[in-house]
């Protein structure tokens, strides 16, 4: 299956590297559960067809969704190549007039008129920056800039989505941020050249959005990601690109990155926020120096105590 999603991918060692890529193939199992479930609404009902389909999206994808499909009306053919598209280019393309099954929480859906284009579609989904928000100068963050400092410290939780177009959406009630799992995906898109219609300037800021926030030997990091299929996620490394903490660099995620930079930088709120955040050493310092001397305080409370009852009971020999 990873050969024909990526039939340019000369590195694939059977066995060796399947582990790098268990994150896919839970995502494949759940896609294959789908067909089996919804048979009926699809043209193409086995994985390994669906899969096929990406070729025709590869050979079309300059073309209107009308063009590579004349039928139009064939509702089950469009659900069958929406399908490819979120199998191949981990993109959530499925749109709401013929979609089928639940929606998922914190997941948005893209519709593909049927005007459009795959290169389009793609194009109007990730757009740089405005050219009035840049500017040359540059914008360091702070190196402690790290998921795990936002989900130990700052009380957020991380919510793995299967697609890059949910990448790094945040949901401030609920202090619930989606990451893209499949880092392993955004290396094999690079590699694959001019085949993969995702620019490459995205796959990169992706690739060093996930460095930014889970740097490769930062040992909270590790210990977060430990767990589960996210270990095969940290195992990946750098991917060949340092950690950027230049804000200026980020052209398409830059807003996200604001918005969680807002929440790190915001001033600590409990308990648990005051013990663990070391931006300020003043104030961490003051405040566990004012933790041991209530401790010691409470120690010396019964110590006290002590030693006048055995003032008392020598006063009383003493009689």
């Amino acid at each position: 299956l990873i050969k024909r999603i990526w039939p340019d991918l000369q590195s694939f060692r059977e066995g060796h590297d399947e582990r790098k890529f268990s994150s896919l193939f839970s995502y494949l199992q759940d896609a294959d559960s789908q067909l089996r479930r919804y048979n009926q609404k699809f043209a193409v009902g086995t994985l390994e067809l669906t899969i096929d389909l990406i070729q025709t999206l590869r050979a079309g994808r300059s073309q209107h969704l009308r063009e590579i499909l004349p039928n139009i009306e064939d509702q089950a053919m469009r659900r069958s190549l929406e399908l490819a598209v979120r199998i191949w280019l981990m993109l959530n393309v499925n749109s709401s007039t013929i979609a089928v099954g639940p929606i998922v929480p914190n997941e948005l859906p893209l519709d593909w008129p049927i005007d459009t284009s795959l290169d389009t579609l793609i194009e109007d989904r990730f757009m740089r920056i405005p050219d009035g928000q840049r500017t040359k100068e540059r914008m360091k963050m702070e190196g402690t800039f790290t998921a795990a400092y936002l989900v130990n410290v700052c009380g957020i939780r991380l919510s793995w989505t299967d697609h890059l177009t949910d990448h790094l959406r945040s949901d401030p009630h609920r202090q619930v941020l989606t990451v893209y799992k499949h880092k392993i995906c955004l290396v094999n898109h690079l590699k694959s050249g001019d085949a993969c219609p995702i620019p490459k300037d995205v796959l990169n800021e992706a690739l060093d959005t996930l460095n930014l926030l889970f740097p490769f030997g930062d040992p909270a990091t590790k210990r977060l990601l430990g767990k589960g299929m996210q270990a095969s996620f940290y195992n990946l490394g750098v991917c060949g690109r340092d950690r950027e903490l230049d804000l200026n660099k980020y052209e398409y995620w830059r807003e996200e990155i604001q918005d969680l930079l807002h929440s790190f930088r915001r001033p600590p709120r409990t308990l648990k926020q005051l013990a663990f955040d070391r931006r300020n050493m003043m104030d961490w310092a003051a405040f566990w120096v004012t933790v041991m001397v209530a401790v010691l305080t409470l120690v010396s409370i019964p110590c006290n105590i002590i030693q006048v009852v055995y003032a008392v009971k020598g006063y009383h020999v003493a009689l």
